[in-house]
């Protein structure tokens, strides 16, 4: 705070890491943001932010089962990189017309680009020694106003919002090819090592400009017809549209989808702490360009070899829950049951060479559970239990028309990499006798999964307590003195061996990629919080 109208806030975040546990892991990290706040009178404020982040990183990617179950940490491929930059700057002028009506309007800039060279991007097909990766590069600046006013009335305690997005971003992207050199195994069924050959900028595999104009129209109404109802009434309409040009095939064009989006909702209060609300909304998903421009290895003769027939996605969304606290503030629950029908949902389709289909002609569903419980017997105890229970399935999924494909429909599939229950919970222990100590046991919980869009493989390996999936524990000490904390947290306790991610293919020939989690790791840290006028 430099005046009583002046307020500037400094920040900077740096990170290096090199020589972690995983291979091809090393990265470097710089943050730096600024706010300036200006009270322009009593009624109104001007904000101004502006972020600057850089991050260089090595990209080990994913091992086969020969590394994973050998617990060799090592990457195939010592030439993936990733390198982002980002500018974010806005300025936001606030007005609080009375005690009820306020509105305000932010015009942003964006500058952003990512370049890599990634792993997920190999091309091979089983036991040839030779393979394709490749080069890409998205650039785009954003120019765009987010505008909003809220009206608050005495009739039903009730308030109006109403409010504008735009934004305009010029898009570059390319994508050019890379030769590998395959090493591999003797089973022939799994590559030990990549050896880039040679980068081939001339041999485009996606090369594009766009002009993207996303803009939105939004209003919500809220109102208390009954002492313990609300209701919460609103729409948007949204409408995203480019211009192109197509380096690969020579055309350009424009593209335009939109979509009014209504929603309501209702909140009951029961009173002592105990309450209801339902909730329904429709849904709307543009497809990504990268995947519009991206051309499509199993196009027909005398059809596009480009996605321009991809469709957005539309969903329809339905939720029932509340929430109750019991034994005089003790105990809490929260729950939500829902249920999510879905039309065009984009879906990628792993080929045989690990090249990327796309398809957005069908319907999905998800449904299930979602609860919280949060116990507190006493000052220095602190329970919570929290999770999910869900179903994410194909009803109606071509994926492919033509007769020579093994499997053309995904309907009554479960989704890959969709566990059923998913689960966290945590003990949390602050000892009266050692003032400002605190220790906390975690433990976090994933059911098994389908790896492949045909349900043929689970991940089903072992972990803690013999449960398959995922099943790891945490443990997590810190004590605090004054305005310095120091920390030992030791994650995955029992150094178990398990995979965040394990997927393949649907061709019979597809073998398992895992992306390993950390083995037992240690972590020691100090932190000292300084606060001032």
């Amino acid at each position: 705070m430099l005046s009583k109208r002046l307020g500037v806030f400094l920040g900077g975040y740096y990170a290096k890491q090199i020589g972690s546990w995983q291979t091809r892991s090393d990265f470097d990290k710089i943050a730096l943001n600024g706010r300036i706040d200006y009270e322009l009178t009593k009624r109104t404020h001007l904000i101004g932010t502006l972020t600057y982040a850089c991050f260089n990183s090595q990209t080990g990617g994913n091992v086969d089962s020969l590394a994973y179950y050998s617990r060799q940490y090592t990457s195939t491929t010592d030439f993936t990189y990733r390198k982002v930059y980002a500018l974010r700057s806005r300025i936001t002028l606030e007005h609080r017309w009375n005690d009820h009506a306020e509105s305000f309007a932010t015009g942003f800039y964006r500058d952003n680009s990512i370049e890599q060279n990634p792993n997920y991007s190999i091309r091979w097909t089983t036991g040839s020694v030779a393979a394709t990766g490749e080069v890409n590069n998205n650039s785009f600046t954003s120019y765009g106003l987010i505008a909003q006013h809220s009206q608050r009335f005495s009739w039903l305690a009730s308030r109006l919002l109403a409010g504008l997005t735009y934004d305009y971003s010029p898009t570059d992207y390319y994508a050019y090819q890379t030769s590998l050199q395959a090493q591999v195994r003797p089973d022939k069924k799994s590559v030990e090592r990549y050896v880039q050959v040679a980068e081939l900028p001339d041999h485009f595999l996606s090369h594009y400009a766009a002009t993207i104009q996303n803009s939105a129209l939004y209003g919500q109404f809220d109102a208390q017809p009954l002492p313990n109802l609300r209701v919460s009434m609103g729409a948007r309409f949204d409408r995203m549209a480019f211009r192109y040009t197509n380096y690969l095939d020579k055309t350009s064009g424009l593209k335009e989808f939109s979509q009014v989006t209504p929603k309501l909702g209702l909140t009951y209060d029961l009173g002592q702490g105990r309450g209801l609300y339902a909730n329904v909304s429709r849904g709307f998903s543009p497809p990504g360009l990268t995947a519009i421009f991206r051309q499509n290895p199993n196009a027909s003769v005398g059809f596009s070899p480009f996605y321009y027939n991809l469709q957005p996605a539309r969903f329809n969304n339905y939720e029932l829950g509340g929430w109750a606290s019991l034994a005089n503030r003790k105990v809490f629950i929260d729950w939500a049951l829902y249920q999510m029908n879905g039309q065009n949902e984009l879906l990628s389709i792993r080929q045989p060479d690990n090249s990327t289909d796309y398809q957005s002609a069908g319907r999905t569903l998800h449904r299930g559970i979602e609860y919280s419980l949060t116990v507190k017997p006493a000052a220095q105890w602190f329970l919570r239990f929290g999770g999910t229970n869900a179903i994410h399935r194909f009803i109606n999924f071509a994926i492919s028309n033509r007769s020579i494909d093994g499997v053309q429909n995904l309907s009554g599939y479960d989704m890959p990499q969709a566990p059923n229950w998913i689960m966290n919970s945590e003990v949390t222990y602050k000892p009266r006798w050692v003032k400002g100590l605190r220790t906390a046991i975690e433990w976090q919980r994933v059911s098994p999964w389908f790896e492949n869009q045909i349900n043929t493989v689970r991940y089903t390996d072992r972990t803690d307590l013999g449960l398959m999936g995922i099943s790891v524990f945490n443990v997590r000490a810190g004590y605090t003195w004054k305005g310095m904390e120091t920390y030992i947290n030791i994650m995955n306790v029992t150094n178990q061996l398990y995979a965040t991610t394990a997927t393949r293919g649907n061709a019979s020939t597809d073998r398992t990629v895992f992306t390993p989690a950390a083995p037992r790791m240690l972590v020691i840290g100090i932190q000292y919080q300084w606060s001032g006028k």
